[in-house]
């Protein structure tokens, strides 16, 4: 495939367009998913174990990575789509024609949407650096992230009145056909046909001999990790990223009703931080190549770490208000350069592999958390947890810090991607 010479070219527009309306579809429906489950049942409890139904399948990622890598892209990035948009239909059909849903039927088709999305997920990950010339990847990075986080936030707002006018199953159509909408638009893109070392400067004699068992290959993909200290780095850092995010979605509501404020307030709340996240989307895009990954994810490490502290000291509900939209600017300004440093380290050949790691690094962040600190959740004010998810932040931040420190030039990862597909 001959590589895109700019930026807004042809299957770079059709794939945001496509996954910003899946994101549309996909925050519209897990708000009705959710009030679908707690109607029927009236228990938190039943909603906690969909949702592990649904991430469960995120532990198989790193091997479902492994597998990505051997196969053209497009084919778990379209399966994935319309298995996971007749699962969604399926249920909302259900629902219309029944009114209740059986719950198995519910975490049935959660989990094989999960296992679905663990391939999905780094063949997206593996294919966004063909979409773009190499230096255009910061802006087209801070592009898809403004994209997704915008159509999340419509998705939000308008589910929310979808489900209280007319019930979970309208919104829950929605989600189905976006997936399958995403699915009829991918093969107007143009991803490389096979990635495995097809961009490679391949050894001679060329590489031959069986091919390596799954387990082998994501060994590989490891190892090529450990020869850079900022790969190496990233999963523990995803890990700590997604556990701070457990004082905003847990404690961040409960605080709300005892400031007065209520849902509404905690819908301002969440509104405020997707509109940061869009500011901080804009002001990279408008960068692009100017931005520095590595001092940028420094940043906005700092900057959540502090907010996370101003909300331990100040907690008024203006103060959170206006934290929320500083933290929403952060998530951007550490995700987006994060991500494209990785892109730009790791060849094509183990995109799937690496991305697999992090995102399941990313995965278990909140769940682990929250089975660590859930018994202590109700001992301690938020404050306390505020506190301690910013002295967390800022000592990532000096992790990444001694790490960039430490490794000043980024390793050429080509050379040692060859001799580990060799081995």
């Amino acid at each position: 495939m001959t590589p895109p010479t700019r930026l807004c070219n042809r299957s770079f527009i059709i794939w945001l367009i496509a996954s910003g309306q899946s994101q549309f579809g996909s925050a519209m429906g897990g708000l009705a998913l959710s009030f679908l489950v707690l109607h029927q049942t009236g228990q938190a409890g039943a909603m906690a174990l969909t949702l592990a139904f649904a991430l469960g399948p995120n532990l198989l990622m790193p091997l479902a990575g492994a597998w990505v890598d051997r196969v053209p892209l497009k084919v778990p990035l379209i399966a994935a789509d319309l298995l996971r948009g007749a699962l969604v239909l399926t249920v909302a059909l259900i629902a219309l024609r029944l009114g209740n849903v059986p719950l198995w039927v519910i975490n049935g088709s959660a989990f094989l949407g999960g296992m679905a999305g663990i391939f999905a997920s780094p063949a997206s990950g593996a294919a966004f650096p063909a979409l773009v010339p190499e230096s255009e990847l910061a802006r087209a990075n801070a592009l898809q992230s403004s994209v997704q986080q915008g159509a999340g936030l419509l998705g939000t707002l308008l589910g929310g009145l979808l489900v209280a006018r007319l019930g979970p199953p309208t919104a829950l159509l929605i989600d189905g056909l976006s997936f399958l909408v995403m699915a009829g638009l991918l093969p107007l893109v143009r991803l490389p046909g096979r990635p495995p070392l097809s961009d490679l400067p391949l050894s001679d004699p060329p590489l031959s001999g069986p091919r390596p068992s799954l387990v082998a290959d994501l060994g590989a993909g490891l190892r090529l990790m450990g020869k850079s200290k900022l790969l190496s780095f990233a999963p523990p850092l995803s890990l700590l990223l997604n556990g701070a995010l457990v004082t905003v979605t847990v404690l961040t509501p409960k605080l709300m009703d005892e400031l007065g404020a209520g849902p509404g307030g905690y819908g301002l709340f969440t509104a405020l931080e997707g509109v940061g996240a869009l500011i901080g989307g804009a002001v990279l895009a408008g960068l692009g190549s100017r931005v520095s990954p590595r001092r940028t994810t420094a940043v906005g490490l700092v900057l959540c770490g502090s907010l996370y502290l101003v909300m331990a000291r100040f907690t008024t509900y203006p103060a959170l208000l206006a934290c929320s939209l500083g933290l929403g600017l952060s998530f951007m300004v550490l995700n987006a350069p994060l991500v494209t440093l990785v892109q730009r380290l790791v060849p094509a050949a183990f995109r799937g592999r690496v991305f697999a790691v992090l995102g399941t690094a990313s995965s278990l962040g909140m769940p682990v958390t929250l089975l660590c600190v859930s018994p202590l959740l109700d001992r301690f004010p938020a404050s306390v947890f505020y506190g301690a998810a910013g002295l967390a932040m800022l000592l990532g931040c000096l992790g990444w810090v001694l790490i960039v420190r430490s490794e000043r030039a980024l390793p050429d990862l080509s050379g040692a991607a060859v001799t580990l597909a060799a081995d």
